[in-house]
């Protein structure tokens, strides 16, 4: 199942992202400074279930532009603040 939010808050995010399964992911639209950025979160993989992990994939204009793995519920509301405030992006 796929989530789809649109310019959701980042508690919105990390609420749903608390409650998201093995096979689900959520698109966060309009998200950003300027509301130009598509976040696609994932569940990693290879999750064990007491430290669940997440993905996270953020595209401009249709272009990868930052990719963040290994993050844990605990840093993810510091990694949705740097997306969102386009620091440290990676050129990718």
């Amino acid at each position: 199942m796929v989530y789809q939010l649109e310019s959701p808050d980042i508690t919105t995010i990390i609420d749903y992202c608390e409650d998201l399964l093995k096979d689900e992911k959520i698109e966060v639209y309009d998200f950003g400074k300027i509301k130009d950025l598509v976040l696609h979160i994932y569940v990693d993989e290879d999750f064990e279930s007491e430290s669940i992990e997440y993905r996270i994939f953020t595209f401009r204009c249709g272009e990868l532009v930052d990719k963040t793995e290994e993050i844990y519920v605990d840093k993810l509301e510091n990694e949705l603040e740097r997306i969102n405030s386009y620091e440290d992006f990676g050129l990718l």
